[in-house]
């Protein structure tokens, strides 16, 4: 039985699901084999070069693409869609497998953390390699909506902040930028301390500034984006701290972090609690979050991944879940 190259659900054949194909084309046709090899691409320059701190995404190479009578072609000016192959790094572990990783960990977020994702596919290039696809989410037809990531709603630039900007502040100032700018900061609040639970519990130490966006709608008022750039980066680099920001600011720690040395269950309600978000919110959402194993492991399985980056994946996360338990 075929898989959907976006939702991993069964098909008779491979390609895409209605339910995918409705969010990465509307329902138009969509091919999963493109007709590009990594080396044919003209990828972006790489972001960071001499950076004390690379992220994962700054050193993924990306292009933009346009899906034109069913097929994709190199587009950056109109491009609605953006493909990262294999990236071009060697001091990484399992540097085949981040395509899939990075589609699985999106898919864990949609399907069982209730997360909005950017539509997404684990797609095949023409030489047999795997590349991440996903729509943009910044368009509203033909007209680009106004989309602002926290260094740029914080004001941390390079020039201001030195060469590692991305990471100089806290999750607890991201949120205090969402009281000051999002009128529905409630919601978005708990929005926002769903996906740092979500990204600590997979590993994501690349959950750096950049990686958070809020966006206007029609009506004006401004939200967090569609999750993006979501991947299990421990399973690469596994020396790498256990989240890109702190969580609070003004260098607190509760006796729990200090003791441990990592962030435990009592350091996520400390910082639910900073958000102003109820205690039995908090509890919820840490509850799901450390009893999703089977869910999660249901995914894995399906997924893209090679047998060993699978049980890594899980390591990694089964890690996670007893320190939030």
């Amino acid at each position: 039985m075929a898989r959907c190259r976006s939702t991993l659900v069964d098909l008779p054949n491979e390609g895409f699901s209605r339910k995918a194909s409705r969010a990465l084309a509307d329902g138009r046709r969509i091919p999963f084999m493109l007709n590009f090899t990594r080396q044919s691409l003209q990828l972006r320059s790489i972001e960071g070069a001499g950076h004390k701190t690379l992220s994962i995404s700054g050193v993924q190479g990306k292009v933009g693409l346009k899906l034109v009578r069913g097929n994709f072609v190199l587009d950056e000016v109109e491009s609605r869609y953006i493909l990262k192959p294999i990236p071009e790094v060697f001091h990484l572990h399992f540097i085949t497998d981040i395509p899939a990783n990075e589609h699985l960990t999106m898919q864990i977020a949609s399907q069982v953390f209730g997360i909005v994702t950017a539509a997404n596919a684990c797609v095949i290039l023409e030489d047999g390699e795997l590349a991440y696809l996903t729509r943009r989410f910044d368009y509203r037809g033909d007209k680009k909506c106004l989309q602002e990531d926290f260094c740029q709603i914080m004001e941390r630039t390079e020039q201001t902040h030195g060469q590692d900007y991305k990471y100089d502040g806290s999750y607890e100032e991201m949120g205090d930028a969402i009281k000051a700018v999002c009128a529905t900061a409630k919601i978005e609040l708990i929005k926002f301390f769903k996906l740092v639970l979500f990204n600590y519990l997979v590993g994501n130490g690349d959950a750096h500034m950049k990686n958070f966006s809020l966006m206007r709608t029609e009506a004006g008022d401004f939200v967090l984006t569609p999750a993006y750039d979501l991947l299990n980066t421990a399973m690469l680099n596994p020396n790498e701290s256990r989240t890109a920001l702190e969580l609070f600011k003004d260098d607190f720690h509760t006796e729990s972090h200090l003791a441990n040395g990592f962030y435990r269950r009592v350091d996520f309600e400390e910082f639910g609690q900073r958000l102003n978000i109820n205690p039995t919110r908090i509890a919820a959402e840490l509850d799901h979050a450390v009893n999703a194993l089977e869910a999660i492991k249901q995914l894995v399985r399906r997924s893209f991944l090679s047998k060993a980056a699978q049980q890594a994946y899980l390591d990694v996360v089964i890690d996670r879940m007893r320190s939030l338990s």
